[in-house]
């Protein structure tokens, strides 16, 4: 069966429309294409018409379907619930109440989990301001205890690293400088306080929607330094967004923390997206570097 002939769950349709009794009078199938997750197996906007009551009703999701990672270095961990890549994760931490809700940052409204298919809320809307994004994450994660369930993520950042393999490339010296310093950051960042990471916040995945950023992608939610979040942000926009996260945090982190967990997050990250560029023939972005080289911890 096409993902267009598939069709829409009387459990979907229920709550799309906030009410039962409802039926389908049409339904278009468009793949959303670009990056996704290394669980996400097909990514489709659902499009098309209901019926209730006599009313014609028109309605948009995303059906998102999840499958176990096969190939790569971080397959053999699938199946691991503390690992990033765990599969069922997203479907868990929807289905958990652990997600931020709003007011002002929310995750997509999950309609329904369907044996391995997840039913959202297509948001619409534009990027996001990294310093709103910055600011509003750091009140979640101050106000956000880290809970104790088997299946959330541990440092990502570690277990990324733990399975990479440096190979010579054409980088800066300074930049491969910093893969031989992986333990000594690993350790600094290991002293830190531990927060409820969203664990790939880059402006991809942020959208700015009727004064709310809305968070997608929570398949790598984890446990993480604090800090640690927004290097992805900066990596992604090339902003500086620490003073924004402290403004919103209201004092619940220190300054000196939550710079050692941005800057040293930035480093390992950075250097293995810059290997990882060249290393498959890949352009680094101009800036890039120098970008990662100014913020060293």
């Amino acid at each position: 069966m096409s993902e267009a002939e598939e069709g829409l769950p009387e459990s979907v349709l229920e709550s799309v429309l906030g009410r039962p009794g409802g039926s389908v009078l049409s339904c278009g199938a468009e793949p959303i294409n670009g990056s996704s997750g290394a669980a996400t197996g097909v990514l489709t906007r659902l499009t098309g018409l209901a019926l209730y009551e006599g009313e014609q009703v028109p309605f948009s999701l995303v059906r998102k379907r999840i499958r176990p990672l096969t190939t790569g270095r971080h397959a053999p961990y699938a199946n691991d619930p503390r690992h990033w890549a765990y599969w069922r994760r997203e479907p868990l931490a929807y289905a958990s109440g652990l997600l931020p809700a709003g007011p002002e940052l929310t995750a997509p409204r999950c309609h329904a989990v369907v044996d391995d298919v997840l039913y959202l809320a297509d948001v619409a809307g534009g990027p996001e301001s990294p310093h709103v994004a910055a600011r509003r994450l750091g009140t979640w994660q101050a106000a956000t205890a880290v809970p104790d369930v088997p299946w959330l993520s541990g440092h990502q950042l570690a277990q990324r690293l733990a399975a990479t393999h440096w190979t010579p490339v054409d980088a800066d010296p300074r930049i491969t400088a910093l893969w031989h310093r992986r333990e000594e950051l690993l350790a600094m960042l290991a002293g830190l306080p531990v927060v409820l990471s969203h664990g790939d916040l880059s402006a991809g995945n942020i959208v700015a929607s009727s004064g709310t950023t809305v968070l997608l992608d929570w398949a790598t939610l984890g446990a993480g330094p604090v800090g640690a979040d927004l290097a992805a942000l900066a990596l992604s926009t090339f902003t500086d967004p620490v003073a924004d996260y402290l403004a919103g945090a209201g004092g619940r982190f220190g300054r000196a923390e939550v710079e050692l967990g941005y800057r040293a997050t930035l480093a390992l990250t950075g250097a293995g997206r810059v290997h990882w560029m060249l290393a498959g023939g890949r352009s680094v972005p101009d800036g890039y570097e120098e970008f990662i080289l100014s913020r060293l911890p």
